[in-house]
């Protein structure tokens, strides 16, 4: 996910974000003024969005500039998970081969104060040839009428050599989107990111990602929690050893996929979901008490059988799942009650 086509002083012109309660108002304003996407775009013009802020310290989210911070990077979006890159070079510090990217849209998804809504961020590994995470809001503003285009092709911020090199599928997996195509269908533009090889991974065809399968009945279900406030999600894939709560353990393993031999399986799928309980506050996730939210991670084996429907049984906290991962999520929502869950609020 590295911009290496910039040197490092290049990121010093990034844009960012402005305001952060303007950034996730609601209703028909939806997720607010965002910034260009320059960041790394190698004539990818698609990606393009309008004037936004820049260089205005005061405006930023809660996390500020690209690389400071310590070398805590992001835009101070709430969905984002920490971002450690001390040297600025799109790399995640400490991680082999993990670079990470955002893309933002050029359709109708603008705020009324001008600028571009943000579509999604990746963070994908070099290693397993798979998305480690893909993060995004979640919001009617993103739904249209564009339909799906099936537009498959490498991402053009990350190095095309460690993606998928064609559409093909294999090891009984079909081509899993981390972000939806039917999320994003506001226009031709930011559904055809969806379908940049970074935002797709393999997924069992036969009992997880079908009709019925376990993965797609928890998509339908986590369509049903957007709300006029902003969900925000991470969609994110694992490569470990892992048994779940049903006491079944899935094994790591190499397969062919999308072109290439050594593309790593997951053995382990999951979302980590942040809203407002009300869902219809008015208000951005940060002006919120911890009482006002709800969080939580729902994990599922990918060998799950198919007909599986999310329950308790699948959720874990947020906290939790940083455990398992290694990651850290919705670091730029301190109030985010992360080490805790209530499955009422949810199911």
């Amino acid at each position: 996910m590295r911009f290496r086509y910039l040197p490092a002083a290049a990121l010093a012109i990034l844009f960012v974000l402005a305001t952060a309660p303007s950034c996730d108002k609601i209703g028909s304003e939806g997720p607010g003024t965002e910034a260009p996407d320059n960041t790394g775009n190698n004539g990818d013009n698609e990606d393009n969005g309008d004037n936004g802020n820049t260089g205005d310290n005061e405006d930023n989210g809660d996390n500020g500039n690209i690389g400071d911070n310590g070398g805590r990077t992001g835009y101070g979006w709430f969905e984002l998970p920490e971002i450690v890159d001390a040297n600025g070079d799109s790399m995640i510090d400490g991680m082999d081969q993990v670079y990470y990217a955002s893309h933002f849209c050029n359709g109708k998804e603008k705020d009324p104060k001008g600028g571009t809504a943000r579509n999604y961020t990746v963070c994908f590994s070099g290693t397993h040839h798979c998305p480690l995470w893909v993060a995004a809001p979640r919001h009617s503003m993103y739904v249209g009428r564009s339909g799906r285009n099936d537009s498959y092709r490498a991402d053009p911020k990350i190095p095309a050599g460690i993606q998928y090199n064609s559409k093909s599928t294999g090891g009984g997996c079909n081509k899993g989107h981390m972000l939806g195509s039917a999320e994003r269908t506001s226009s031709v533009e930011t559904n055809r990111q969806v379908f940049y090889y970074s935002n797709i991974a393999p997924q069992y065809s036969s009992t997880f990602n079908t009709g019925g399968g376990a993965w797609n009945n928890l998509e339908d279900f986590v369509d049903g929690l957007v709300c006029r406030d902003t969900l925000y999600e991470v969609v994110g894939c694992y490569f470990d050893e892992y048994k779940d709560a049903y006491g079944i353990t899935a094994t790591p393993k190499k397969i062919e996929f999308g072109g290439r031999k050594d593309v790593s399986c997951p053995t382990m799928y999951y979302y980590a979901l942040l809203r407002t309980k009300q869902g219809s506050s008015g208000k951005a996730v940060t002006q919120c008490q911890s009482s006002e939210l709800q969080c939580v991670a729902f994990v599922l084996r990918h060998t799950m059988t198919k007909g599986h429907k999310p329950c308790a049984k699948d959720m874990i906290s947020v906290a939790e799942l940083e455990r398992i991962t290694g990651f850290r999520y919705f670091t730029n929502v301190q109030s985010a009650p992360k080490d805790s869950f209530n499955p009422s609020d949810w199911l």
